[in-house]
């Protein structure tokens, strides 16, 4: 059973459907914040990573890692200490249109449009999907994990999105406040010793909604939509998972770069939409990132000035937490620019909406973002090169999550 949680905190509403479609979907804008150091490392294959990289198939290859006892500290936590994953996340999480699916929107016999098919593919979702033989974060993860222990959490198959309450399926996939955190109890998760990852990733949505809008904070308080809002929000999440998991290990990935689905996806036949073949494309789930000519390219701009507001306003957080020193949490931040989306082959969309990850991208980010866990903060910002190919790093003895990196490198 999934823990896929989509989560709306209890002072706020999403504007697209309920809660169960999108986590935090509060309507962001950016907000001007004091930026942090610029990074400047460069793009890096995986032979610029330090270890050893085998296919995802050859995981068996990786040396067996010895026994240890529970850690204590957040500090002391190695990737096969984890017992229990879940997921903070949007549509992207959910893994939707990652394939071409199996039922038809429309009919089938229809001559004005083309069979089109929306499913939410979790079973193979980057963060959270347990498809036997999907490359992902819990299947790599399973590989490591000995003494017959097992980890939970990861969601299965695929359905479409108004079907999401599929618990034997989903598990955990709406409202903290009213579903989650009790769903938790029930489920008797997590145990007493239990360490849990969670992935956070969400912004997507509210760059392509609100590139062109003010960004206004008044006596600290983010105006809806606003960087210091969507971090606040973030926050808010987190910290009420905190009260209800002792043992949490969070990863943020930073704001991922949607402005270049539009030079990806201009002029390749494979985004054309079926009844208007003449068309390159149509604006229609992020017009900031689709909109052709000088006015596209004013609101790319502000979508790339707004997500890197969003980051700085979220590292802010991340730094408070990391100042507490809690042994029982700890936090790491995983550049959205890993993903280097202007340079990947169209292959890495959707064929379905050219604007959602494509399997072979849901695979190639769980591999890099499994592959920078137990890094530094600057190899994190190594690029995920895609004639790579999913290789996934194993791990070593002396692996440990590196939390508190943020402060230590500001």
């Amino acid at each position: 059973m999934g823990l896929l949680l989509f989560v709306c905190p209890p002072s706020r509403t999403t504007m697209r459907g309920t809660c169960s479609s999108l986590l935090l979907s509060s309507i962001l804008l950016p907000l001007a914040v004091s930026s942090l150091p610029t990074h400047s490392f460069g793009p890096r294959a995986n032979a610029d990573l330090p270890g050893t990289f085998v296919e995802f198939e050859e995981l068996a290859q990786c040396p067996v890692l010895s026994k240890r006892d529970t850690p204590t500290s957040a500090k002391d936590v190695r990737p096969d200490d984890i017992r229990v994953v879940m997921a903070l996340g949007d549509s992207i999480t959910a893994g939707l249109l990652a394939r071409p699916a199996s039922s038809p929107l429309f009919p089938t016999n229809t001559t004005f449009f083309q069979t089109v098919d929306v499913e939410e593919y979790r079973g193979i979702s980057y963060p959270m999907g347990t498809d036997e033989g999907a490359i992902t974060i819990p299947n790599i993860l399973s590989h490591f994990v000995t003494d017959n222990a097992t980890v939970q959490g990861g969601a299965k198959g695929h359905h479409a999105p108004a079907t999401s309450a599929l618990i034997a399926q989903d598990g955990l996939n709406a409202a903290v406040t009213t579903y989650i955190v009790p769903k938790l109890a029930a489920l008797g998760l997590p145990g007493d010793d239990d360490w849990v990852y969670a992935n956070v990733a969400i912004g997507a949505n509210d760059i392509c909604d609100f590139c062109v809008a003010p960004n206004v904070s008044i006596a600290g308080v983010g105006t809806l939509g606003s960087s210091t809002a969507f971090a606040n929000d973030i926050r808010t999440a987190v910290n009420l998972l905190r009260k209800h998991t002792p043992k949490l290990i969070v990863n943020i990935i930073g704001i991922l770069p949607v402005s270049a689905v539009y030079n990806l996806t201009l002029t390749n036949s494979y985004c054309q939409p079926a009844i208007l073949s003449d068309v390159p494309h149509l604006p229609l789930e992020c017009a900031c990132a689709l909109t052709p000519g000088p006015i596209g390219d004013v609101t790319r701009q502000r979508m790339d000035s707004t997500g890197e507001a969003y980051d700085n306003a979220v590292l802010e957080i991340v730094k408070a937490w990391e100042a507490e020193d809690d042994d029982g949490f700890g936090v790491m931040w995983q550049p959205g620019s890993l993903i280097d989306l202007e340079n990947y082959p169209i292959e890495a969309l959707s064929p379905v909406d050219c604007f959602h990850p494509s399997e072979a991208l849901h695979r190639r980010v769980a591999a890099g973002i499994w592959n920078r866990l137990t890094l530094s903060l600057e190899e994190k910002y190594t690029k995920i090169l895609w004639d790579d190919g999913p290789q996934v790093r194993c791990l070593e003895e002396d692996d440990r999550f590196q939390v508190n990196s943020v402060s230590q490198s500001s």
